[in-house]
């Protein structure tokens, strides 16, 4: 079909995500990918600087996750994995297990980051219920953050735009406040401690008041992603571990955005060395190419369903989970961690942020911006302006962009980058040089 005729059928049946249609311009149509770089149908070249929504992590079209996609397709596409199993789901819970040091060895499957979290909702509910541990059934969250958008994700997370339509039918939370600390005194240790003091009383205020009541603590480990691309120190995270086991209760880590190597180690929780009971994954877990997810969890929390009694059961699953190709696609990704040393990739990704970010807020737009961060391969400038979500700069900023051959997205006033590990320094150098002059002709 021609590209008009195919915009036709767009524009009469699509209803894209995050998305108000009605003042939607027509999407970019893509019509292959290599590497860091999209290919439109007009022959257009764009490089990808978010990792297609932050699930991209080795670049498109990666030749050695084709092949084990192609592999597994040989063999199955897909078999229920309720008294069934495979090599591929066999091998995968093994691998990942491995990855957390024996710290989270179960493995349960699923197909997108929200639904790995409502899985680890319910299993740190459910482990007092068939414990018969009465009163401990309440959870709390980090201020700010975003766990997805089905009802026990949204209601974890922020009340913000993406879900206030739904407050009514959401569970209550207790929160604790962010720790709202500048991102340039989050490594100096002294003045570090005495911005996160306010932090802290919140966090204990909330466990003593309401920690026995408490089955679980959820947040994003050190990196909030849709609240804003908002970081915060090592030190708080290993505070939370502390207080969750002193008043057991069980820590969710919602790694979905920050897991399989983003802020340079392979999990966020191990950057600040500590482990939490249920870790949520997907997104790059799969190295972006299928929707894969899966919830680990300790062997405490497992023999908690481990039963004679049938009641005990997770009563939890979809058609695909266990899926062949997702199991296949992530193994890939997960050899691909270690044979072709992303880690490495990422630091040096880090370290070219550091010294990018540097520059851009000393710049011609030092006056513009309120704050530049990084982590691991995230990159983040935050102008100075009264936009939410719901403004119209980042349509402009993403529109202007596009126009200069680079991806970038924005949360209100925040840009982002959060690229494929392999992206070199020479392309990373147009990502910042995009940013930089579509920011000057939108702002000053």
């Amino acid at each position: 079909m021609s590209s008009d005729d195919l915009m036709d059928l767009h524009r009469s049946h699509a209803w894209q995500p995050f998305t108000q249609m009605k003042l939607a311009p027509d999407p970019v149509l893509i019509d292959r990918a290599e590497g860091v770089f999209l290919y439109t149908v007009d022959g257009e070249k764009i490089i990808d600087a978010i990792g297609s929504w932050w699930v991209n992590i080795h670049g498109h079209n990666n030749p050695h996750i084709n092949s084990a996609i192609k592999a597994q397709l040989e063999k199955f596409e897909h078999v229920i994995y309720a008294g069934f199993t495979h090599e591929s789901a066999i091998q995968l819970s093994s691998k990942l297990s491995k990855t957390t040091h024996g710290h989270l060895p179960r493995v349960f499957f699923s197909d997108n980051g929200s639904t790995a979290v409502e899985v680890a909702l319910k299993m740190a509910y459910q482990y007092f219920v068939n414990s018969g541990i009465s009163g401990k059934n309440k959870f709390a969250a980090l201020a700010g953050g975003y766990h997805g958008d089905t009802m026990g994700a949204m209601s974890a997370g922020a009340r913000s735009v993406f879900h206030e339509a739904f407050n009514p039918l959401l569970f209550p939370v207790h929160y604790a406040s962010f720790p709202e600390i500048p991102f340039s005194v989050q490594t100096d240790d002294s003045e570090c401690d005495t911005s996160l003091r306010p932090a802290y009383e919140s966090l204990e205020k909330l466990f003593a008041e309401h920690g026995r009541s408490l089955c679980g603590f959820i947040l994003e480990p050190l990196l909030q992603g849709a609240g804003g691309m908002r970081i915060y120190p090592e030190k708080y995270l290993r505070r939370v571990r502390d207080l969750c086991s002193e008043y057991g209760v069980f820590l969710i880590a919602d790694e979905v955005f920050t897991g399989i190597g983003r802020t340079g180690s392979m999990y966020a929780c191990e950057r600040a060395g500590i482990w939490p009971d249920l870790m949520c994954l997907s997104k790059g877990l799969s190295g972006g190419y299928l929707p894969f997810a899966a919830t680990l969890a300790t062997e405490k929390i497992f023999q908690g369903f481990n039963s004679e009694n049938r009641n005990h059961t997770l009563f939890h699953g979809h058609s695909m989970t266990g899926s062949a190709l997702g199991c296949a696609a992530s193994l890939a990704s997960l050899a691909l961690m270690s044979d072709q040393n992303r880690l490495d990739d990422v630091k040096r990704i880090e370290n070219f942020h550091r010294t990018h970010l540097d520059r851009i807020g000393s710049g011609k737009l030092k006056d513009k911006i309120l704050e530049t961060r990084f982590i691991g391969s995230v990159g983040v400038v935050e102008f100075n302006l009264n936009q939410k979500y719901t403004g119209n700069f980042g349509w402009d900023f993403q529109k202007k962009s596009i126009e200069k051959g680079v991806l970038l997205r924005t949360l209100g006033p925040v840009v982002y980058m959060a690229p494929p590990y392999i992206m070199t320094d020479h392309e990373l150098e147009k990502v910042y040089e995009c940013l930089e002059s579509s920011a000057l002709e939108l702002l000053t």
